[in-house]
């Protein structure tokens, strides 16, 4: 009973006493002899369970109701409320106590136990890349273009209001590596701090040295999936120190300046860059393959699946690469010596493994650790001459489009060689079994048997696949993301049901809810799969109105055609297909204001560029619509609806220039005039 009353708190002393009584009546129930007083016994018995079970269930509601309303300015207590009603258990808290070593014996001493993990993540890039026999003629400078003629040798002053600036955002909550000052002094005593933080920094930057007490980073094991016996089913986080953070912010803020002027990174590479995103690289992928199907060409795409790439980025070929980006004198030296005898140990439960020399890899949770893995594989696009390479950090794909499948064929077996020798050269490892094939099609469209091979293996083409947390169809239907959809909002819809109750008093609790669990995955992608009209698509419609309902307690419609508008206008929320329009037209300001992309460069056109005749359209700001050869692959697409929607508003709203409005102005002005037309 004590562990009852642990782990559920609502179960008050009077319950327990309910209890007791019920579970004597059921003892007597089960030694009764008599048939008579068997059948007395049972008919009391069960009125004391359904006591027990009204009592509980008002205990609980009262319990957490009282803890929400205790706790609602709290997001943290919130969500590990929430968790705990929809028994959401935290994996951070599974710590090993038994683990096999890399000799198969089980360990249990502590100790060993973070010496374990210790051996093997600092052996996982080494054993794969002993897996791989690296022939080719280490010759990575083929690949590489022109260096930057506008180079930084030496890093800005650095100020005290730039530190102070940095110190500001520390998180006072997050933990710290060794050799740290803790985040919450830092945040809290930063007045005090500045001079001497400026000092060391000063000191470290001008010396073009990183001291190596900095490069020692504690690893916490984190339990993913799996049997809990073997290492590598753990996720290894790395603590740094802050004062490490510190110079590496300064650092980054000087080397992404002199990246981003001197557009030094491949303009479809999509990962740890601002102004770019997943739903950027979706988009630009699926349109760029409806118009090649619009034109009626073929789409192949080659999804390439590498092997622990962060992990094995070799610090030699890096530092060779940096002259390239205009990147030399102390920085050069600098980041020679960030990277040089780095050091991590594994603790667990305070008991530490002894450091181990980190040789390979980009420092993880690092700040730099992105920037210079994207540097590292900038130059791999250059050997594909056949296909359009796109990334999203090591999410690499080729895309080959063509009026014929056999030269697809020909041209993607060339550049997956050229990809393997530029591997080779890098040292990084591919991992054929996940590598993947897919020829996007219409559906009248046959795709005869070719053979296209990685590294001698044959790539089987798939009918979908997932990139970047979407399901990808051959049709690009979205259906196959949309049945994979269906699944997760059921479960979210389950959750806010078993929830709701608790949460009744607290509207905007139930939002956070529905926006977190529902709609954050409902929205995921849309622009990528939404705009299609079938079936699928159209279901989702029907899971956001049954979330809605349930979040605000609204009875079913008496209708099928009734569409709960009441709820959206009360809530100010969109439907799913206006959400989709919506950021479909923040799309569009985003790229006159420059706030997209550079793949996506001369992506729209308004009307009045086209032409010097002052016509109605043009002055209503409306976009110059391209010509289209089919409905599917041609008018659907994002681009042509997008225009076709911003020219409607446009004809809407004549006296107002939607590109001068802020973003946000922008945003409302929409969701009010969707919210209008749901009165009409």
């Amino acid at each position: 009973m004590e562990h009852k009353r642990k782990y559920k708190p609502w179960v008050t002393p009077s319950i327990l006493s309910q209890i007791r009584e019920r579970d004597k009546l059921l003892s007597c129930y089960i030694k009764a002899k008599n048939p008579a007083r068997k059948a007395t016994i049972q008919i009391i018995y069960k009125e004391q369970r359904n006591k027990v079970v009204e009592l509980t269930r008002k205990s609980k509601l009262s319990f957490y109701k009282s803890y929400f309303s205790a706790n609602s300015k709290n997001l943290r207590k919130v969500w590990q409320g929430i968790k705990s009603l929809i028994n959401i258990k935290s994996k951070s808290n599974d710590v090993p106590t038994c683990i096999y070593d890399d000799k198969g014996n089980l360990v249990t001493d502590p100790i060993q136990i973070s010496e374990t993990f210790c051996n093997q993540y600092t052996n996982v890039a080494q054993n794969i890349l002993n897996k791989n026999k690296y022939e080719g003629d280490g010759n990575f400078e083929r690949f590489m273009p022109p260096p930057c003629p506008n180079t930084i040798t030496e890093f800005a002053p650095v100020t005290a209001e730039e530190i102070q600036a940095i110190l500001k955002k520390f998180d006072p909550s997050k933990s710290t590596g060794p050799s740290s000052i803790p985040s919450k002094f830092l945040h809290y005593m930063s007045d005090s701090l500045i001079n001497p933080l400026l000092l060391i920094v000063t000191t470290v930057l001008s010396s073009g040295i990183h001291p190596d007490k900095l490069k020692i980073s504690k690893v916490i094991p984190i339990y993913k999936k799996g049997s809990k016996l073997i290492a590598a089913n753990y996720r290894p986080i790395s603590l740094l120190s802050n004062i490490n953070k510190l110079i590496e912010k300064i650092v980054f803020s000087r080397m992404f300046s002199h990246i981003q002027s001197n557009k030094l990174i491949y303009n479809h590479q999509y990962g740890f860059r601002p102004k770019h995103s997943t739903d950027h690289a979706l988009i630009n992928i699926t349109e760029t393959v409806r118009d090649a199907i619009d034109e009626g060409k073929y789409a192949c795409a080659v999804f390439i699946d590498f092997q622990k790439a962060f992990d094995t980025v070799n610090h030699q070929i890096l530092i060779k690469k940096l002259p390239y980006f205009g990147i030399n004198g102390k920085i050069k030296n600098w980041l020679s010596s960030y990277l040089s005898n780095r050091k991590h140990f594994v603790s667990i439960l305070g008991f530490d493994s002894q450091p181990q020399h980190v040789k390979h890899g980009v420092p993880q949770g690092s700040v730099l650790g992105p920037l210079l893995f994207l540097l590292y594989i900038n130059d791999l696009h250059r050997g594909i001459k056949y296909s359009k390479t796109y990334h999203f950090a090591d999410d690499t794909n080729l895309l080959n489009i063509n009026n014929s499948i056999f030269k697809i064929k020909s041209q993607l077996n060339r550049d997956l060689k050229t990809l393997h020798i530029w591997l080779l050269a890098n040292k990084i490892s591919l991992n054929e079994s996940k590598t993947e094939l897919i020829f996007f099609r219409k559906p009248s469209q046959k795709i005869p048997l070719v053979k296209i091979k990685v590294n001698g293996t044959r790539i089987v083409p798939v009918t979908n696949l997932k990139y970047l947390g979407v399901q990808l169809d051959e049709f690009l239907s979205g259906s196959a993301h949309c049945k994979t959809l269906h699944t997760k909002l059921s479960r979210a819809l389950g959750m806010i049901s078993k929830i709701r109750y608790y949460l009744k008093d607290n509207e905007s609790q139930l939002l956070s809810l529905y926006h977190s669990i529902f709609s954050s995955h409902m929205l995921y992608g849309c622009q990528s799969w939404g705009l299609n009209d079938n079936n699928e698509v159209r279901k989702i419609q029907t899971l956001q109105n049954r979330a809605l309902r349930l979040v605000t307690f609204a009875d079913k419609p008496n209708s099928v055609y009734q569409h709960n508008v009441d709820i959206y206008i009360d809530l100010r929320l969109l439907k799913f297909r206006d959400v989709v329009t919506l950021k479909n037209l923040l799309f569009v300001h985003d790229f006159f204001n420059n706030n997209l992309p550079e793949s996506f460069a001369g992506y729209f056109t308004l009307s009045r560029d086209i032409h010097s005749h002052h016509t109605r359209n043009s002055a209503r700001g409306h976009l110059y619509v391209p010509k289209t050869n089919s409905v599917k692959f041609g008018s659907n697409p994002l681009k042509i609806k997008t225009i076709h929607a911003w020219n409607l508003v446009a004809s809407e709203f004549p006296e107002i220039d939607f590109i001068l409005l802020r973003r946000k102005q922008f945003s409302s002005l929409l969701v009010s005039h969707f919210l209008d037309n749901y009165k009409q």
